[in-house]
């Protein structure tokens, strides 16, 4: 059962991996990466090496592709908007702004 298993989880981390840089779309590419590093926790827990599966999990499939899902947002962006170009009601953002600072001074 564990050859089984070990077979799953290395399949699913090669095939994740080779088409995270096949994809031309990146939000798909992400989500690869994603099970890539699930498939490679996977064997990890059959190294019994859990510690090392749950760090793989938490700090880059919980950090590292956060920031990249972040880049591939800010980096798709068309252009400023027209809500972006000017504010609607300047005096009202001002006084919210004072109090707000007020609030966090007091």
């Amino acid at each position: 059962m564990e050859t089984f298993a070990f077979y799953v989880f290395a399949a699913i981390t090669v095939i994740a991996s080779l088409l995270v840089v096949a994809q031309r779309n990146p939000m798909y590419s992400v989500m690869l990466l994603i099970t890539s590093f699930g498939g490679l926790a996977g064997l990890y827990v059959l190294l019994d090496a859990p510690f090392t599966a749950v760090t793989q999990i938490i700090i880059y499939a919980g950090a590292i592709v956060v920031i990249f899902v972040f880049v591939i947002m800010l980096a798709q962006q068309s252009g400023a908007t027209a809500y972006d170009q000017r504010s609607r009601r300047p005096l009202m953002a001002t006084i919210a702004a004072f109090v707000l600072l007020a609030a966090i001074v007091g």
